[in-house]
């Protein structure tokens, strides 16, 4: 691929990060960023998704030739707190962001999540309607419009729940699961919700190959496998040889804690393999890449 320049959106976060970083290798990555780092050795310039100047200020600094938009106010929990910040961010900056890339004649990917769904039943596919249980799929779902609505031409992926190698602090859902193994603690897990897990290398590369194209619309990116999160976290504690006896086992249904997600948002991504010529890599492949320790602040 040319080496084009892309700016990434949400820069600092878990997915955000190690895309940007690792989309370097092939582009040049200009990071957004807020308040958190962004990966070192990368041009950044200050973008606040709730500010339209800012965005514009964005847009004038980096000049890419296209944009991968991740950030997202994305934790559920404050989502249903806030619902207007959420829709703020995760609704109005996504059509902002698709307005500027129309009129730019800018290529546009923008990420959504496997949540927009209401997790019924498995093997979600693009053409299944989307009826999100949380205010954070609800609005990534109107997300997800504004962007297809305003820039046709704009692909949105939906990303399922990201393990293996993240970024920052904020660990992915493999990362969390070793750093309590390592220190100890006892892990709690779900046995009756379930997802279909994937990497950040295989998120990449769906993104690489889109920036090739010109493909549009929905695309589902999931990994190989759909595992519970007590499958998974058992999974961690084989793969580095933790003990499995922390991992302990509970019903959703049953716990307190939080908002209930849905039961069951396992994607099937036949079209992004059809169209993109993409696999997505072995389970095993991306947890054993989980950072053994959180990055220093």
């Amino acid at each position: 691929m040319n080496r084009i320049r892309v700016l990434v959106t949400g820069a600092s976060g878990r997915l955000g990060g190690i895309l940007a970083d690792r989309l370097a290798a092939g582009a040049i990555v200009v990071a957004g960023r807020h308040r958190a780092p962004v990966p070192s050795g990368l041009e950044s310039v200050p973008l606040d998704l709730s500010s339209r100047s800012s965005l514009a200020r964005a847009m004038d600094l980096s000049r890419p030739d296209a944009i991968v938009h991740c950030a997202a106010l994305a934790d559920a929990d404050r989502c249903e707190r806030r619902p207007r910040i959420a829709h703020e961010i995760n609704v109005a900056a996504s059509a902002q962001l698709a307005w500027i890339s129309r009129r730019s004649g800018i290529r546009l990917i923008a990420f959504s999540t496997d949540l927009v769904f209401e997790g019924d039943r498995a093997a979600w596919t693009e053409q299944d309607p989307a009826r999100p249980l949380l205010i954070y799929g609800l609005t990534k779902r109107l997300g997800e419009q504004a962007v297809l609505d305003e820039a046709p031409d704009s692909a949105v992926v939906r990303v399922a729940l990201i393990h293996g190698r993240g970024f920052g602090r904020g660990g992915t859902a493999s990362e969390t699961i070793l750093w309590s193994l390592r220190a100890g603690r006892p892990v709690f897990c779900f046995t009756d919700q379930y997802r279909t897990p994937i990497d950040g290398a295989s998120v990449t590369d769906a993104v690489l190959r889109l920036l090739r194209g010109a493909q549009t619309g929905l695309f589902h990116v999931g990994g190989p496998e759909r595992v519970s999160r007590h499958d998974l976290a058992m999974r961690v504690a084989r793969l580095f040889d933790q003990p499995a006896r922390l991992v302990r086992p509970v019903k959703q249904k049953a716990s307190p804690i939080g908002v209930r997600r849905p039961a069951d948002v396992s994607l099937v991504s036949d079209r992004a393999r059809r169209e993109l010529g993409w696999e997505s890599r072995p389970l095993d492949a991306g947890i054993i890449e989980s950072r053994l320790s959180p990055d220093p602040p």
